[in-house]
């Protein structure tokens, strides 16, 4: 059963920064911690230090101190005092900016990355023939110090190869979204994985009961019937057809009929045609219309909800989002969250969408 989010323990937010296991810098020094979550780019953090200066040495407590520098790995942990449940993320310093002023205290900014940042800057070796997308993305992972939480792949590719400069956080990318995955990096795990965007969620928000805003938008104006793909099965070395229907993806979420809605806002059946993709079997093909037919359906309704800090709220889960009408009440996915913490509390915003499949 769902939970409703009110319910948890909310009294006096906690974080705290760690640096090789030693809590550091101190909280007292924290003026404030904002991480933004993301899966389509790499995790951010950022930490604003209240800045003091040595009066007989002349040299400042943070901005002089070797061990908060760019490349410096920090975990940062976020919820509340009161409660088990609590939110951590690992990552590495990248930018450090003052602020001087000519009264008060200095400040630091502390900007970071979570680990995926560093697959943007690696081009490690992988198994590139006979192999799954699937094998690719462990390879990726163990040849970066990661452990992998990988979705098995069906399709065996008798080649694989990177586009010129292509570093590996492109490359999983680019084949995450060939299938229909997606993939992120959290703490030292690296995930490729089907989205589970089509369960019913373990929070549920509420109309007056425990969001404070919730901002939806529902557009049809990307939204296709159908998708047929004409590709070259290098196996065969003959043309192959297949297509994709909204019949065709299973949901458990419980939507209407979209093709009627997609007909009646666009006053057509909207279908598109994919050509030119190298396939090696009729599989391949009808894997590849899917997973093009789920992208372009996957922003029927997106939104943003703001709420009392929650660090259980990250990119990669669904929730219920109920009592705001028909056609906005349902399961939510979440693709991004963003969690603030300083003197005005803890705050907590999502960002989410709604597919139609």
């Amino acid at each position: 059963m769902a939970t409703a989010i009110s319910g948890m323990d909310i009294y006096a937010p906690v974080f705290k920064v760690k640096r090789n296991g030693e809590e550091y810098p101190p909280k007292e020094s924290i003026l404030n911690i904002e991480i933004d979550e993301d899966l389509e780019t790499p995790a951010m953090f950022r930490l604003s230090l209240n800045e003091e200066i040595n009066i007989r040495t002349q040299q400042f407590r943070w901005l002089d101190d070797d061990k908060i520098k760019p490349g410096t790995e920090v975990e940062i942990f976020f919820g509340y005092a009161t409660s088990k449940k609590q939110g951590m993320m690992k990552g590495r310093i990248k930018a450090l900016t003052p602020v001087f002023q000519s009264t008060g205290n200095p400040t630091l900014s502390v900007e970071g990355y979570d680990l995926s940042h560093d697959l943007q800057k690696t081009a490690k070796k992988f198994t590139d023939t006979e192999v799954t997308y699937s094998t690719i993305a462990q390879d990726i992972a163990q040849a970066n110090g990661l452990s992998a939480k990988v979705d098995p792949t069906e399709i065996t590719h008798g080649k694989v190869e990177r586009i010129k400069n292509e570093m590996d956080y492109d490359l999983l990318k680019r084949l995450s979204n060939e299938i229909g995955y997606e993939f992120f990096v959290r703490n030292k795990e690296l995930y490729f994985r089907e989205p589970k965007d089509n369960i019913k969620g373990d929070f549920t928000f509420e109309f007056r009961k425990n969001f404070i805003n919730f901002n939806p938008r529902m557009t049809a104006a990307s939204l296709v019937n159908e998708v047929h793909v004409t590709a070259w099965n290098v196996k065969d070395k003959e043309s192959i057809s297949e297509s994709a229907k909204i019949s065709d993806i299973k949901s458990s979420v419980g939507n209407p009929d979209f093709d009627n809605i997609i007909e009646e806002s666009q006053g057509a059946r909207v279908d598109v045609k994919i050509e030119g993709r190298l396939v090696r079997s009729q599989k391949e093909a009808k894997n590849l219309a899917k997973a093009e037919l789920k992208r372009r359906n996957k922003g029927f309704i997106e939104g943003t909800l703001e709420c009392i800090g929650d660090p259980m709220l990250r990119p990669g889960i669904t929730v219920n989002i109920e009592k705001v009408g028909k056609r906005f009440s349902g399961v939510y996915y979440i693709t991004k969250a963003t969690h603030s913490v300083g003197d005005a509390g803890y705050k907590t915003t999502i960002t989410v969408r709604r597919s139609i499949l």
